[in-house]
């Protein structure tokens, strides 16, 4: 029916063939005939080939706006059967607990094949992990730049509709883990880049967020905090991991309601540090 490693990494994700078959073997272990994970409206990695593939892709696209509105986390439901190959089989899709961008799988069973919930759980850390390493560090165009900017935007504006009028976004552009993320291992890699967002979550006041681009992007938007605040604060924040500590480089850039009325201003911020 498939070719049980036949593997597709997107493009623009920069994957090893460590990470690339790791997850392969992830759709594998729990019976997947084939699997599917999107990244927003991005399809980043195909395990196994279908002649469905094109009415799979159909539903996706006439499906994902109503998903994200309404799907909740790790809670698989069943979207579609059909034959193949004579079997009678079942496509079921899954959110999975991640930031601003959702990230989807789409998994093919044997027809009337549950997967029970530890299994999603380690799937789903299997998938967060390939999303988090192989996102490309040079491609721009990675996702629909409106489908990164807009919630952030949304959440910057309400920020700035009462009393504060200004603020800042720190950006954190760490060094390049990848060498580090084969010998370790999937766990250990993974425990890297929670480290780093446990660091910025303990820096994150009340009235602040943070998020992250690709696991060297890393932003914090500081409401009611100046040039010179920010810099005192952040200027001797260092992120320790293991027996690491990680170099970065650190910009910080003042911005106000004008800054987010103006498109090509917003959009360079996030652009040129990408």
């Amino acid at each position: 029916m498939t070719e049980p490693m036949h593997l597709i990494p997107s493009p623009s994700m920069q994957m090893t063939d460590y990470h690339s078959r790791r997850l392969g073997l992830s759709f594998a272990s729990v019976g997947a005939y084939m699997g599917w994970v999107y990244l927003g409206k991005e399809l980043v990695y195909e395990f196994g080939q279908t002649k469905e593939e094109d009415k799979i892709r159909g539903i996706v696209s006439s499906s994902y706006s109503h998903w994200t509105r309404t799907m909740g986390y790790l809670s698989p439901i069943t979207i579609e059967s059909f034959r193949e190959n004579e079997r009678e089989v079942e496509l079921s899709v899954i959110r999975l607990p991640e930031g601003e961008v959702p990230v989807y799988v789409l998994v093919l069973l044997e027809k009337g094949q549950s997967l029970p919930p530890r299994v999603w759980e380690d799937l789903s850390n299997q998938v967060l992990t390939f999303c988090a390493t192989g996102i490309s560090l040079r491609e721009k165009n990675l996702l629909d730049f409106e489908t990164i900017t807009e919630p952030i935007l949304k959440r910057m504006e309400k920020a700035f509709q009462g009393e504060t009028k200004s603020g800042v976004i720190a950006f954190f552009h760490l060094q390049d883990l990848s060498p580090f993320f084969k010998p370790m291992g999937v766990i250990k890699s993974q425990e890297i880049l929670r480290e780093v967002t446990a660091t910025l979550h303990k820096e994150t006041r009340e009235n602040e967020f943070n998020f992250q681009l690709n696991p060297r992007s890393y932003f914090l938007f500081c409401p009611g905090e100046t040039l010179d605040g920010a810099n005192h604060r952040f200027g001797s924040l260092y992120f320790p991991s293991k027996h690491l500590i990680l170099d970065y480089k650190l910009k910080i850039f003042p911005i106000d309601a004008d800054v987010l009325a103006d498109d090509a201003k917003f959009s360079s911020i996030f652009l040129e540090n990408f």
